[in-house]
């Protein structure tokens, strides 16, 4: 009985090296895949607005929110582009009122940016468009 349990124990010449081969590759992808994940991770949707600063950033998302929803025009478009910003928008109560979106971003250290977007709407369409950005310590 040349197979028996002693004999059972032993592993075939290269098994070992085939298997931390195969345990590097493995954690190679996994750490490849989770790279992919977390690239982007902390980039906002918003950053070319705060890049041009507080001023020229409000001004600009009011410009962009004009040209999709212009005086006279139904407030959808700049609605949806607010919301896909990752704004919280709160509708009027009536046909008539003013759409408020905000939306809060943690900076660096201990400091908010807040952009803050209202659409003022008449009978239906929109009447004026009115953005800020402002930055806030937090306590």
């Amino acid at each position: 009985m040349a197979d028996g349990p002693a004999n059972s124990a032993r592993m075939e010449p290269g098994t070992m090296r085939r298997a931390l081969l195969f345990g590097v590759v493995l954690a190679a992808g996994v750490a490849g895949v989770a790279s992919l994940g977390t690239r982007d991770r902390g980039k906002s949707p918003l950053e070319p607005y705060i890049r041009l600063g507080q001023r020229a950033g409000s001004e600009q998302l009011r410009r962009d929110l004009e040209q999709l929803s212009p005086i006279g025009a139904d407030p959808g478009p700049a609605i949806q582009r607010l919301v896909s910003l990752g704004f919280s928008c709160t509708a009027p109560g009536l046909a008539s009122g003013n759409w408020h979106c905000a939306v809060r971003l943690p900076q660096d250290e201990r400091r908010v940016l807040s952009f803050e977007a209202t659409i003022r709407v008449e009978r239906g369409v929109v009447s004026g468009i009115e953005a800020r950005m402002s930055q806030q310590a937090v306590r």
